[in-house]
């Protein structure tokens, strides 16, 4: 059930209007059905709308009460009657693109409240929100439609694109944002990178003097850290998606379009190619190459350089087939010797 508490409906909308510029289609003849909120597949109304994408729940669609179910036009005949089928080859990013319509994005008005600190010398573009307790330091600048959020630090220098969104409790230095970025709830954007000379008389700290660089559209979550470069720039491409609670080194590139799942860490200076998706709690050693459309399985310890299109597991990360095999054979062994299961 929706708690609008928290979350602002819109709607209803006709089914014509919800597929109007999605990857999702609906017979004219029950196009101007009205829908009024989206929900899940065993729990939608009739008034909702839900999708479906996974065979493992098939099994659920004959007994289906929701208005509409965006579904591949091959299971479309498993639906009840009096739910119509809004057909799409990918049942989820219709879902997606519907969803944007019912729940658009609450942003607060544009406003700097009282308790915010600002430096003369920083430029705030037109239709910001300036939360309490942000400190803005000398030469900011901040592009037009942008919300900083309550106790959010940005430091000296940095540059935040158009429209992008900077949570509570974030700190960000020695930084170049671009549009429309997502920085979630205590985030730590430019900090010092872990880099140090070690010998007998004790460990040196070597000066950081790069930069962080965050290209547009690029989604952070809370609690992320990434370091700024030591004498390059720590780079993360357009379009990328990192999830909470991951660490990138310093001199780390990443690539267009990439997704990386929570509690990864990724060493200084490794390189990730575009729409590599790496799962979670994996590491990523440094100064490793890591090609284009690269996929790496959960808690994986990646040690070299992986070309291009591969799939990888294990630690160390080998290719996923042959870990597959590993895993079987092992499991074989532990037979014949009379071990058992706990």
């Amino acid at each position: 059930m929706l708690d609008k508490r928290f979350f602002e409906l819109h709607g209803p909308f006709t089914l014509a209007e919800l597929v109007d510029g999605t990857v999702a289609t609906v017979d004219d003849e029950r196009a101007q059905k009205k829908i009024s909120c989206v929900g899940v597949l065993d729990h939608a109304g009739s008034d909702d709308i839900t999708f479906f994408h996974n065979v493992k729940y098939i099994d659920m669609l004959p007994n289906l009460k929701a208005g509409a179910c965006i579904i591949a036009k091959e299971y479309a005949n498993r639906l009840p009657a009096d739910t119509v089928p809004v057909i799409s080859d990918k049942p989820y990013r219709a879902f997606a693109q519907i969803s944007c319509k019912f729940f658009g994005e609450r942003l607060k008005s544009a406003k700097i409240e009282s308790s915010a600190s600002i430096d003369p010398s920083a430029k705030i573009g037109k239709d910001c929100y300036i939360g309490q307790n942000v400190v803005i330091e000398e030469n900011v600048e901040i592009g037009d439609g942008c919300q900083i959020d309550h106790g959010a630090i940005i430091h000296r220098g940095v540059q935040i694109g158009a429209n992008s969104r900077i949570d509570a409790n974030v700190t960000i230095s020695h930084a170049i944002i671009g549009q429309q970025a997502l920085i979630k709830s205590g985030a730590r954007i430019g900090q010092k990178g872990f880099g140090f000379d070690i010998d007998e008389q004790g460990h040196l700290t070597v000066p950081q003097v790069g930069r962080v660089v965050i290209e547009d559209d690029v989604e952070i979550g809370a609690n992320t850290t990434v370091d700024r470069g030591s004498s390059l720039d720590t780079t993360i491409g357009q379009g990328s998606r990192l999830d909470n609670c991951i660490h990138i080194g310093h001199n780390v590139k990443i690539g267009r379009g990439c997704v990386i799942v929570s509690q990864v860490g990724v060493a200084g200076s490794a390189q990730i190619g575009n729409n590599v998706v790496i799962a979670g709690q994996s590491a990523i050693g440094g100064h490793i190459k890591i090609g284009d459309g690269c996929q790496i399985a959960a808690r994986s310890g990646v040690m070299r350089d992986v070309e291009a299109g591969s799939k990888i597991a294990g630690a160390p990360a080998i290719p996923i087939k042959d870990w597959h095999r590993e895993t079987v054979a092992i499991a074989k062994l532990a037979k014949t010797r009379g071990y058992k299961k706990a």
